[in-house]
């Protein structure tokens, strides 16, 4: 029998008093302290002298934030263009489809604009630098590096007018003004004329509708990018679109980038200015 272990029967020692007595005070103080009267500080404790956490400001989402968001995005269509163009990769008639493109961007950007005004907000005659930022600024660097910088400017502004139509389509059910749904709906239409004629000017009539629309597979190329269709789906498409572009790295495997439609990191708040 261990020594620790007092005999069964044996009378207890002044010693195991003292540690019965010990453990009684001490659950005694817990119950106290986890008591209803319990009074005090109830935030969470801190360990260490780590900098209070910053709240953020939260913004109205309202009609003039979303007009001045789809004038930031019309802007950063004509801007991509205007890239592409010193770039020297657009031609033909695709060059052309994409010269209208852009007059009608940069109108709609002021429609949309003219809209924003009429809801209380102010004009955005700049780029959405979100999206500049985290997604045209890598698009453009992979295309300038890339083995084949026209497939994957025309690939781009295909993706463009998908997104922007996308983007349209969302805010309709969203805007409150009907003049607002009106115009968006205009643009989401046009937006999906746009990205038909430049697939079909790219790529001719092979690609003028998705195979996932008899059932087949959608495929990449041989270069490992995506096709381009003139009607990808059933449907508008929204959330993320995908864009393969740029030179292959040791692997063959080129960059993969996602653009999806506007959401509270890119919304072009009230609050905000231009440049």
């Amino acid at each position: 029998m261990s020594r620790l272990t007092p005999r069964s029967g044996s009378a207890i020692g002044r010693r195991d008093a003292l540690r019965i007595g010990g453990t009684t005070l001490s659950l005694a103080a817990i119950v106290v302290a986890c008591g209803d009267d319990r009074t005090g500080d109830s935030d969470p404790g801190r360990v260490g002298l780590a900098p209070l956490p910053t709240v953020l400001p939260e913004f109205e989402v309202d009609d003039a934030v979303l007009l001045r968001t789809a004038a930031s995005l019309e802007n950063t269509v004509v801007s991509v263009h205007a890239t592409a163009r010193e770039l020297g990769v657009f031609d033909g008639s695709f060059a052309t489809i994409a010269d209208r493109a852009v007059a009608n961007h940069s109108a709609r950007a002021s429609a949309m604009n003219d809209l924003a005004v009429a809801a209380g907000g102010t004009a955005w005659d700049d780029v959405n630098p979100w999206y500049v930022e985290r997604s045209i600024t890598p698009i453009l660097d992979a295309v300038g590096d890339s083995d084949d910088a026209a497939r994957d400017a025309i690939n781009l502004a295909i993706t463009l007018e998908n997104l922007l139509a996308a983007t349209y389509q969302e805010m309709a059910s969203t805007l409150t003004s009907a003049d607002a749904r009106a115009a968006a709906l205009e643009a989401c239409a046009q937006s999906g004329r746009h990205s038909a004629a430049l697939v079909l000017a790219a790529f001719g009539v092979a690609n003028r509708f998705s195979p996932a629309l008899v059932g087949e597979e959608a495929t990449r190329t041989a270069a490992g990018v995506n096709r381009q269709y003139a009607i990808p789906g059933t449907f508008g498409q929204l959330g993320q679109f995908e864009l393969v572009a740029g030179p292959q790295d040791v692997n063959g495997v080129r960059s993969t980038f996602l653009l999806a439609t506007p959401a509270a990191n890119s919304y072009i708040y009230n609050e905000l200015s231009g440049a």
